[in-house]
């Protein structure tokens, strides 16, 4: 996998509904309030921007922050656009134990946005979970389930004009979505693990995005295929995949693009 740090970056602003997340739901958790010092691991964290924006804040007895994800060029982004004294951003992969052994036991709280859909083996990955937290620890995670996003990936990637260039490459598409898991799912999953589910919920989100290019370049910059396509199309295919969102997503009252999600939102604690 290979995406774009640059155009990811491009938001002006967090999406509404992972602020809302951060912001709300997890204060209203007593996420930040408990005065003790936290030791924060967030998982994909990406190019940073969430990372320094939200995440961080959250924490007033906050000691460290270690923020991975899988792709390097994130890091390296992260690392010059979105440095902190108290961020450690390193190259990790949640469904890898040998990548974050480092941490097992350390951690008091997980924040994980937008990461678990991508992975393949998400039980994996909850378990690991599990062992990076102290006993009383917590995490946040939300994940997309369905998405109009994943409709367009799969009607694009077999469509004539780009197919050939995509023959055996892995779209990524969430498990979630191709088997409809829902959170009765989850909640099963996790307490099998050894979690006490605080809350798991699941609901269609609807995000404005402020311009017509941020939301062209970062739906491009999350699609798996962009750098399977030549560099003389890529712009070409950066219209061709904005113009199928906007038939699927459509506006929003005041003209900007719009896209939809359901997200299931999670918090759980190590028992």
């Amino acid at each position: 996998m290979n995406l774009d740090p640059e155009n990811y970056s491009i938001l002006t602003k967090p999406i509404d509904s992972v602020k809302a997340f951060l912001t709300e739901t997890l204060p209203q958790l007593g996420w930040g309030k408990s005065g003790a010092e936290e030791v924060v691991l967030d998982i994909g964290c990406g190019p940073g921007g969430n990372t320094v924006k939200l995440v961080l804040p959250l924490f007033p007895q906050l000691k460290k922050v270690f923020a991975f994800d899988l792709l390097p060029n994130m890091i390296e982004f992260a690392k010059t656009n979105n440095s902190h004294p108290k961020v450690e951003y390193s190259v990790g992969n949640i469904e890898e134990w040998s990548t974050l052994e480092k941490w097992k036991g350390q951690i008091t709280k997980i924040v994980s946005v937008h990461c678990f859909q991508w992975l393949k083996d998400k039980k994996n990955g909850f378990y690991n979970v599990h062992q990076l937290l102290k006993p009383g620890g917590e995490a946040a995670i939300c994940l997309v389930t369905d998405s109009s996003f994943y409709k367009i990936i799969l009607k694009v990637k077999n469509k004539p004009k780009w197919k050939d260039f995509f023959q055996g490459v892995d779209d990524y598409v969430s498990d979630g979505y191709l088997y409809k898991h829902d959170c009765l799912h989850y909640k099963k999953m996790l307490e099998e693990i050894g979690f006490h589910v605080r809350l798991c919920t699941e609901e269609r989100k609807l995000d404005p995005f402020s311009s017509d290019n941020e939301y062209r370049n970062f739906f491009a910059s999350i699609c798996v295929f962009m750098s399977y396509v030549p560099d003389d199309l890529k712009e070409e295919f950066k219209d061709d995949l904005f113009e199928e969102m906007m038939k699927e997503n459509g506006r929003n009252g005041d003209g900007l693009p719009l896209h939809w999600a359901n997200i299931i939102e999670l918090v759980i604690k190590k028992k």
